[in-house]
């Protein structure tokens, strides 16, 4: 499996709406995540426009952050001025130092599936933490939700729909580091909420997404369209973040 690098790119060209629309993460995640960690400097992977790098920072952290796109770099820098940036994909990283935690935030897919774990294990000191965490969209309303994946359908968006069901989305149980002896301390833990999405920031969401955001223009404004009238004013998003966490053995 490889990584499509047109695809994880796309985002800088929504940079404004993707800031705007994606949601941020749990406080209480980032406690967890800087207690799990022992003390030291931070990377972050893939931090786009800062939507975990702000709260992580404002916890007074040392924190260096690698993005590859530099128009999703500059507004991430406007947001957190004290943070180190650094424009590049992490497998082209070369870190000054090892770092005492690792995380990525809605991002870690896009890192060489084949070379990401070895990749953390080197920039880690011993004992580092990993801390991978993600959000999962699910439409409240499961016929409005149905309804929805139709549109997506008829569009050929399947594999990265925002419409999928808890029950898809909840297929990937298995910790990401089952079996791999370098880590040890496994844990995953789950932080559930709900959002109301009025129609204008749904509509930006929906944009955010790469799936939609590789359509050809004309038809992807015709699907936007089509959603629109089935939301009307706006819905209900249960938005679930899920969290594995992992620490560097030797």
């Amino acid at each position: 499996m490889t990584v499509d690098r047109e695809r994880s790119v796309v985002f800088g060209s929504v940079a404004e709406e993707y800031d705007a629309a994606r949601p941020d993460y749990p406080d209480q995640l980032v406690t967890d995540v800087l207690a799990y960690a022992p003390p030291g400097p931070v990377l972050e992977v893939g931090a786009g426009t800062g939507k975990a790098t702000v709260s992580f920072a404002a916890r007074g952290i040392d924190l260096t952050c690698v993005e590859p796109d530099p128009r999703m770099a500059a507004r991430l820098s406007a947001k957190a001025p004290g943070v180190r940036v650094e424009i590049g994909i992490f497998e082209d990283f070369v870190p000054d130092r090892p770092f005492a935690l690792l995380y990525a935030a809605q991002a870690w897919h896009w890192v060489d599936p084949d070379r990401r774990w070895d990749l953390a294990h080197a920039v880690l000191a011993p004992s580092g933490a990993v801390a991978v965490f993600w959000n999962q969209y699910v439409v409240t309303d499961p016929a409005l939700r149905d309804e929805l994946a139709a549109v997506d359908r008829r569009y050929d968006v399947t594999s990265s729909s925002l419409h999928r069901s808890r029950e898809v989305r909840a297929e990937q149980a298995e910790h990401q580091l089952a079996g791999d002896p370098r880590y040890t301390d496994l844990e995953e833990r789950h932080y559930e909420r709900t959002d109301h999405y009025d129609a204008g920031r749904y509509l930006d969401l929906v944009r955010s997404i790469s799936a939609y955001q590789m359509l050809d223009p004309g038809a992807r404004e015709t699907l936007l369209g089509e959603i629109s009238a089935l939301i009307g004013d706006g819905l209900d998003m249960t938005l679930t973040t899920d969290l594995a966490l992992g620490r560097r053995a030797r």
